[in-house]
């Protein structure tokens, strides 16, 4: 064999291995580590021009039994948890009834102070409009559980906005 030859079948190897490097599994449990007992959502927006809506995902738990909840997936989107009074409970912003005060001017220095849009935290998993992926830690380990069929509830119209989630 002569030099070229070995190049390229040394190059066509290491592309085939690159291109079979293993990924990190995404660890889904088929049984949920806690009873959850009817998981709803319900959509909410406020009373007030520019005050915002969104979607609110509330699963209650009894115990955590050693879990810890950090976030969950829900209609495209990725958002952290919180435990209160034995609900886990997200709260995902949607795009209606948003603040929109944009300065347009020739001066650059006037449209300094315009607020970007966030970006988001985009959920990898493609769910259906009633699903969601709770994601928690067992032993320094990440899992996800999957949940199906979440309740929809009456939306809430706050008189301004919505009272926080903390």
């Amino acid at each position: 064999m002569n030099f070229n030859t070995t190049y390229k079948t040394s190059l066509l190897c290491l592309s085939f291995l690159l291109g079979c490097r293993t990924t990190k599994s995404t660890l889904f449990v088929s049984k949920s580590p806690i009873s959850i007992a009817a998981p709803y959502f319900q959509s909410w927006v406020a009373g007030i021009q520019g005050g915002g809506s969104g979607v609110d995902v509330f699963l209650p738990v009894k115990d955590l039994n050693n879990i810890t909840p950090d976030s969950l997936h829900f209609r495209g989107q990725r958002v952290i948890v919180i435990y209160k009074d034995q609900h886990i409970t997200a709260r995902f912003q949607t795009a209606d009834n948003q603040l929109e005060k944009v300065i347009l001017s020739n001066e650059p220095l006037a449209e300094a102070n315009n607020i970007l849009l966030p970006l988001g935290d985009n959920s990898p998993f493609e769910l259906h409009k009633n699903t969601c992926v709770l994601s928690y830690r067992l032993n320094n380990k990440r899992y996800y559980y999957k949940i199906l069929d979440l309740t929809k509830s009456n939306c809430t119209p706050y008189p301004s906005s919505p009272p926080p989630t903390h």
